[in-house]
């Protein structure tokens, strides 16, 4: 009886052990996915901020319109008398300008004679960004640095960086008007390294992230003529 006794202890202990392994496996993934996942979500709010704040400051709005200057005062004289008049400015013309100035302060005014124009139609409207999207990608950059999980950060033992900033300002792009960005990271993990030495060859000292964020600078009006919005580009 004492024999079987100790065998049964014997059996017990590697049991006991390798439980104990697979408890702390999974506590240890438990912990760093946990973190992992968080931090993820934090990584793909930076990039939306990066891609949103891109689209809306680097993009510029331009429109053409057929403005007609209408009319001129001027003094106009019968046979009796002379008495405050107006007369024709000429023909309608194109005019080339930002919308925010044209449209939005009513800067196409400027072009009307004294009497005030006799009408304004709107021919065209696009979105550029100009110096080659340079202000978009600096937009981009400097608000990814400012929202970039901690977690991430060299001192943590981590990284994050910006892997791609596309800017889509072709006319003939389905991805236009918009600003697409593509970052990295990584974060070191806690427990899960352990694996490492159980597991040699691999590498579990820090997991990876990838995301994508596309900042639109769609425009659209009320009855829809001039509504341009870009396609999904992160997919």
């Amino acid at each position: 009886m004492t024999g079987l006794h100790r065998d049964r202890r014997g059996s017990i202990l590697p049991m006991f052990a390798v439980t104990l392994t697979v408890f702390f496996m999974a506590a240890s993934v438990a912990v760093d996915y946990a973190r992992y996942v968080v931090t993820a979500e934090k990584l793909q709010t930076a990039t939306d901020m990066a891609a949103t704040a891109a689209a809306s400051a680097g993009a510029k709005r331009y429109v053409r319109l057929l403005i007609d200057p209408g009319d001129y005062k001027d003094i106009c004289c019968g046979p009796d008398d002379c008495h405050p008049c107006c007369k024709d400015c000429g023909d309608a013309f194109e005019v080339v300008g930002r919308e925010d100035d044209l449209l939005d302060r009513n800067g196409y005014r400027r072009y009307c004679c004294s009497c005030g124009c006799g009408g304004m139609e709107l021919l065209d409207r696009w979105v550029e960004y100009e110096h080659n999207g340079a202000e978009a990608i600096t937009a981009a950059e400097t608000f990814f640095d400012l929202n970039k999980p901690k977690e991430m950060d060299e001192g943590a033992g981590g990284e994050s960086r910006i892997a791609s900033i596309s800017v889509r300002g072709n006319r003939g792009d389905p991805l236009y008007p918009s600003v697409i960005v593509r970052a990295e990271g990584r974060i070191k993990t806690l427990m899960m390294n352990f694996m490492d030495k159980l597991y040699p060859g691999t590498d579990l000292s820090s997991l990876g992230a990838s995301r994508c964020s596309q900042g639109g600078s769609f425009y659209y009006d009320l009855n829809g003529k001039w509504h341009r919005a870009a396609r999904e580009g992160c997919d």
